[in-house]
């Protein structure tokens, strides 16, 4: 092997097919070690020099504003930039996606440190704001393919940790050394952080993005047993409108069904036409069942949704419907609803019989959409997205005005050193870990339990059934125990079940918020205002972690995971970037009591939209369904 061949081979794997989601735990661990500290690089820089404004302004010879400026175009060009990088993660995977961001942020960071005079300064702040928001989007899309819906929860919790305290710990590490080294050697350090993360990417980090998964069918002895194990744990007939089976399940249930018929296939080895390449993945039971067919169209047709059961009125209305064009057209050649095509390609017709059923093979190569910097912007339209979105816009603005008034406020107020203002900002950084890893705990263990609610309602309406034809059934009632052995983690519980969560972040966020803004006006002490953003961290950060993971689970079935937190940074972006330019002028207009007082009741109509989201959602879903099929 060449020297150009490795390197090309290190920075560019060769494509794999393996299933990232059954990698072992060890490995998994490394992955989210790996993109986590990458997270925490890119906002340390938002406010690294904070507490030295001063030293810059002085040292480049220009005003408190422009200096202020700097931080806040960090943290709008941090937010916009993901979604460049979310559409080039459909071409080049994540790795070199990770790469070239990286080096860009080196590049950044070592002219930034060199720079003579302000207007260089600021173009390279934006530079390396560019560089270092790649990890805001593609960190979240790399965690959704490797865990299942069930373990997100807490690995977004962990990845979320660095993101969420860099804002408040770099305050804390750019005042030791700005007052030690000056502020130049903030760039330094941001230099070491950004080739550290570029190498462990390199050495450490693989491929996550797989354009096209293999998953292994069953063999032809275990077929029966995965067709009893599907009807009795996956699919319901009306017993919870959402409690349904990942992709990989589904995929799994049709290949497990005809393992002969596909193993023959195979072993041909030769070109097939598009009609006899899909044949070979149906199920001899679906063909009876008209809500499977329904809610597996739906599954895989309606982007940015987890799928809900019709009633029976209108399951019957789209059967009967499906029947006859079935039997007026034996011969159309059906598209296919696999899990790897883009959402705006699925579409599914609903056969009488189950030789027509057909499904996309995994052997296609997908097709490659057309570049577009601004299509994750296209997650907005649905409603769920929007609203996630938007809360978690507003929530970060209120932190980065937080941060940009300390030092202003803290200064006079409490007589304290730079260095004695970065160590303030512990507060909130202790606030925002604990929030973090507790909120994406509980998140996954809310899930958990609605689940096996779930599993528990839809046993004793099989026993019901079974009891009601005089079947043999036991004694015992079905408790959650007994239960909880048929829930794994790959069930999907819809996204508004992960907001159940939220309710004590979204009351201490508020209230911390009115703690701080008024304790600093009536110059209370230093305690206080500090206890007040050890809460605002806190409940930011216990909702930001439910909040976020309900964004990805809305968007992995169709591969917008990546998308969708990419708009969820440039929501974070704009509102953090218009918190910190208003900071000052409001600050001055209004004191502090007052505008923590706007920020708190901005909040609490953001909690408003959440409440309207796990109002609605389901109707949301349901009207999209419809409307899709309606489409067919």
């Amino acid at each position: 092997m060449t020297v150009a061949s490795y390197l090309k081979e290190l920075v560019h794997p060769a494509p794999k097919t393996d299933d990232p989601r059954e990698w072992p735990r060890s490995k998994k661990n490394i992955v989210v070690f790996t993109i986590a500290y990458c997270a925490f690089v890119a906002p340390l820089a938002s406010s690294i020099y904070m507490p030295a404004v001063l030293q810059v302004k002085e040292d480049l010879n220009t005003t408190e504003s422009r200096v202020s400026a700097s931080l806040s175009v960090y943290v709008l060009f941090m937010g916009i930039m993901p979604v460049f990088w979310a559409s080039l993660c459909d071409f080049y995977g994540r790795r070199p996606i990770y790469l070239a961001s990286m080096f860009i942020f080196i590049i950044g960071s070592l002219l930034a440190a060199i720079a003579k005079n302000f207007w260089v300064f600021l173009v390279m702040r934006a530079i390396q704001a560019w560089g270092s928001s790649s990890v805001m989007s593609v960190g979240g899309g790399s965690l959704s393919d490797i865990f299942h819906s069930g373990e997100r929860g807490a690995a977004f919790g962990l990845f979320y940790v660095g993101p969420l305290i860099a804002p408040m710990v770099g305050p804390i590490i750019g005042g030791i050394i700005s007052n030690h080294a000056g502020w130049r050697s903030t760039m330094w350090l941001l230099l070491g952080t950004a080739v550290v993360a570029f190498l462990l990417v390199l050495f450490v980090l693989p491929e996550t993005y797989r354009h096209n998964i293999d998953y292994p069918a069953p063999s032809t002895e275990d077929a029966e047993d995965e067709k009893v194990h599907s009807r009795s744990n996956v699919y319901s007939t009306h017993s919870d409108p959402t409690l349904v089976p990942s992709r990989s399940s589904l995929h799994n249930h049709r290949d497990g069904s005809t393992s002969s018929t596909s193993s023959s296939s195979s072993a041909a080895n030769a070109p097939v036409t598009e009609k006899e390449s899909v044949e070979s993945m149906t199920s001899d039971n679906m063909s009876n069942q008209t809500g499977t067919h329904i809610e597996s169209a739906k599954e895989f047709m309606v982007p940015n949704m987890i799928p809900t059961f019709l009633d029976r009125d209108q399951e019957e209305k789209f059967s009967s419907s499906a029947g006859a064009e079935s039997a007026n057209s034996q011969d159309t050649v059906h598209a296919a609803v696999g899990p790897n095509l883009p959402a705006s390609e699925r579409h599914v017709a609903f056969p009488d019989t189950e030789d027509n059923v057909v499904v996309a093979t995994d052997s296609a190569e997908p097709k490659r959409k057309t570049f577009n910097p601004l299509r994750p912007l296209l997650c907005l339209r649905e409603p769920t997205n929007a609203i996630l979105v938007a809360f978690n816009g507003l929530a970060l603005g209120a932190q980065f005005c937080m941060n940009n008034t300390v030092p202003l406020t803290f200064t006079p107020n409490y007589h304290l050193s730079v260095e004695k203002v970065g160590y303030c900002f512990c507060a909130g950084g202790f606030g925002s870990a604990m929030g973090s890893l507790i909120g994406g705990r509980y998140s996954d263990y809310v899930m958990r339990k609605w689940l096996i609610k779930q599993a528990v309602k839809q046993k004793r309406e099989e026993r019901e059934r079974s009891i009601a034809f005089g079947d043999q059934v036991e004694d015992a009632d079905v408790n959650e125990k007994d239960a909880a052995a048929d829930v794994d983690i790959s069930m999907r519980a819809p996204p508004e079940i992960r907001l159940r969560s939220v309710w004590l972040g979204v009351i201490i966020l508020p209230l911390g918020l009115l703690l701080f803004g008024w304790s600093v006006q009536k110059n209370m002490s230093l305690v206080v205002p500090l206890i007040g953003m050890a809460c605002v961290g806190f409940g930011m950060t216990m909702v930001l972690a439910s909040t976020t993971t309900a964004l990805v689970d809305a968007n992995s079935d169709n591969n917008m995971a990546t998308s969708a937190v990419a708009c969820n940074s440039f929501g974070r972006g704009i509102t953090g970037s218009i918190g910190g330019f208003i900071a000052v002028p409001l600050l001055n207009d209004m004191g502090s009591g007052w505008l923590y007082t706007m920020w708190a009741l901005i909040t609490v109509a953001g909690t408003g939209l959440l409440i309207l989201m796990v109002v609605k959602a389901k109707s949301w879903r349901q009207k999209a369904a419809e409307k899709a099929l309606n489409n067919v």
